[in-house]
């Protein structure tokens, strides 16, 4: 494998590549900065490439992408026409048409193209999926997500939130949507609306005499939408990035039987929480639902960033489906645009795309 952006998030997964999954064999990092190319190479005992030797080298069967959003769609179709495979930090691209054109590409070239969020395949995400699956809380009828962020704290820092394609629902919403979706399966209908609140800002850092800078949000920052889900199962989703921090996260899938309470779905592990329901209408005065935590049985409990390309690696080896799959990305970038045009246009937006709910990990299942 070899490794497309040194930004800050490269560390861990450099980290788990070498130390967490047996199946990678990390070859070589590239950036498009030749002391950081260096830097990281180093630090890593592995070789630096421009990203031209990286598609040339011929030991390298998969490319690991971690650039910003606004060059996935470049650097994922030059790797697919290179030969590699392809795993890709969220989103795929900035936009459905895009990323269904290179979904489309990869298959034409009989290569695998594959999509973080991988959360979903952290143990948190699976102990519930696995719940719903035996029947915990009767037949899913609803969900309820609600995330907030105080993204003044992080604009500063990290500018291409900034930018489009990296708006509240795409580059952190998309985690929480990623979780439910990959239990409950693809949206059919949405309906919502999206917000750009306070576009233009100031820099809240101090910077002595100079007067603060002013920058500006060039993509949403609150989205509020209404699912309607193929299966008829229908749920509300609040992404607020004109809040605070500390974040707080809300993810519910509701049933006949009962309520899961999901974890943080930017996580892997976390406590998964089942509320039963009563069973007889005399239980009904003075009753109080308690919350039971579920045992976690799934293996990766801890920071697993990389968990999605070490299973599409196998994936590869075993000839079967990838779970973390262009598809489901693709799908998921639909909703998010069908919410964006929704709002512009006051309609409901019906989704074309759709996916096959991926298989779940088995508890003992390593990479």
């Amino acid at each position: 494998m070899g490794v497309v952006g040194t930004g800050m998030i490269s560390d861990t997964f450099l980290r788990n590549t070498q130390g967490l999954f047996s199946n990678l064999e990390l070859v070589a990092v590239s950036a498009r900065d030749a002391d950081r190319i260096a830097a990281k190479a180093a630090q890593f005992g592995i070789a630096g490439h421009t990203l031209e030797q990286m598609l040339d080298d011929r030991s390298i069967d998969l490319i690991l992408n971690l650039t910003p959003v606004e060059a996935h769609a470049e650097v994922i179709e030059r790797a697919l026409h290179a030969g590699k495979h392809v795993f890709s930090e969220k989103t795929l691209t900035a936009d459905h048409t895009s990323a269904r054109r290179l979904a489309d590409l990869a298959e034409a070239r009989g290569l695998r193209l594959g999509c973080a969020p991988d959360t979903f395949l952290g143990a948190g995400v699976q102990t519930a999926a696995e719940a719903i699956a035996e029947g915990l809380i009767g037949q899913p009828t609803g969900f309820t997500v609600m995330l907030n962020r105080g993204l003044d704290l992080l604009y500063e820092f990290l500018p291409f939130l900034l930018r489009p394609g990296a708006g509240m629902g795409y580059d952190f919403g998309v985690y929480a949507l990623t979780a439910v979706l990959s239990i409950l399966g693809p949206v059919a209908e949405v309906s919502g609306f999206v917000q750009t609140n306070r576009p233009l800002r100031h820099s809240i850092l101090d910077r002595g005499d100079t007067a603060p800078t002013e920058y500006e949000i060039r993509n949403e920052n609150i989205m509020s939408a209404v699912l309607r889900l193929e299966s008829g199962v229908l749920g509300t989703v609040m992404f607020n990035g004109d809040a605070v921090f500390p974040e707080h996260h809300y993810l519910c899938i509701q049933g006949t039987e009962g309520l899961i309470l999901l974890p943080n779905p930017n996580e892997f592990g976390g406590e998964v929480k089942v509320v039963r329901g009563l069973t007889h209408p005399r239980q009904l005065a003075g009753a109080t639902a308690a919350e039971e935590t579920l045992p976690v049985h799934h293996g990766y409990r801890d920071e697993s960033r990389g968990l999605g390309a070490a299973e599409m690696a196998a994936a590869i080896h075993e000839d079967r489906p990838h779970r973390a799959s262009a598809e489901l990305s693709c799908h998921i970038i639909d909703v998010l645009d069908g919410v964006v045009a929704s709002s512009a246009s006051g309609r409901h937006q019906t989704i074309t795309s759709t996916f096959t709910v991926p298989d779940r990990l088995r508890g003992d299942e390593r990479f």
